[in-house]
């Protein structure tokens, strides 16, 4: 009885944390728009911290702008963060490469809508985001 008291004294902490952990998960999709029904098809899902603190770096580098006058239709990828034990998405990116090197992203994925904001990667950082998501 003692052994089990000290096993269940000493696994208890870790039961703990694991219970409270929160698990993130970024989602990699390639947006669509078929007639006007819009979405996302998404393929590729990270889990893993190093990932995580990677985009959430790149993403704290955005520099706010005006909206852009040409955007394709259609973004190249859209990525999220999610907390799927909240079912919550925490952040929402659509991301339009360019011809220079760098990106757009916005919190939207159609033409300019009410509430878009969008954000500019410089050519470095978007070549940071694409080794991520590769």
């Amino acid at each position: 009885m003692m052994k089990f008291l000290v096993l269940f004294a000493a696994c208890l902490p870790i039961v703990i944390m694991m219970g409270c952990s929160e698990e993130e998960v970024v989602r990699v999709g390639t947006p669509f728009d078929n007639g006007g029904t819009t979405g996302a098809e998404f393929n590729t899902g990270f889990t893993d911290s190093e990932t995580l603190s990677e985009l959430r770096k790149i993403i704290e580098m955005e520099e706010k702008i005006e909206p852009p006058n040409e955007l394709a239709p259609v973004a190249d990828l859209v990525l999220t963060l999610d907390k799927p034990e909240e079912n919550v998405s925490e952040l929402w990116r659509y991301v339009w490469y360019m011809d220079d090197g760098s990106a757009v992203l916005s919190n939207r994925g159609n033409a300019v809508e009410e509430e878009q904001e969008f954000y500019a990667l410089n050519e470095e950082q978007t070549k940071e985001l694409k080794n991520i998501l590769d």
